[in-house]
């Protein structure tokens, strides 16, 4: 009698070790999916911030004269870095800041080509350089410049 109790109480433990580790195993495939999902969801964020903040540089300048002073009058926290170049400096929630605060950086290139304004529009995280969100727009100036 005790051999056939002894032979029911490991098959039992056995089952218990495989739930377990079953269990583990599910848990583990479901951290990764949840750590899998807030990683894509900050870059999604990251990339609509971006393409907003891109869009909003080339209406201000289909908007206006279409020349960069004309541009920077819209963002007084604009640095001007040469002719036809300026950056904006970002913080982790896309608000215009001061270059030591800042993650992101706007940088807008603007080239007169004729009567043509070119404007490129670079979205940049300053962590590891990487272009998040690059936009090229044209405006016509009606008037030869450059």
């Amino acid at each position: 009698m005790n051999r056939y109790l002894k032979s029911k109480t490991s098959l039992f433990l056995m089952e218990l070790i495989i739930t377990i580790l079953l269990f583990a195993a599910c848990g583990a495939v479901c951290v990764k999916l949840f750590v899998t999902s807030y990683v894509m969801t900050k870059d999604t964020v990251e990339l609509n911030e971006s393409v907003s903040i891109a869009q909003g540089f080339v209406e201000v300048m289909r908007g206006s004269d279409g020349d960069i002073d004309s541009v920077m009058e819209h963002y007084p926290e604009a640095i001007r870095g040469g002719e036809g170049f300026f950056e904006v400096f970002y913080n982790a929630e896309f608000e215009p800041c001061a270059f030591e605060e800042a993650e992101y950086v706007g940088d807008v290139t603007m080239t007169p080509n004729g009567a043509i304004q070119n404007m490129e529009v670079r979205i940049v995280r300053l962590r590891d350089y990487k272009d998040i969100y690059t936009l090229n727009a044209t405006k016509y100036m009606n008037r030869t410049k450059g």
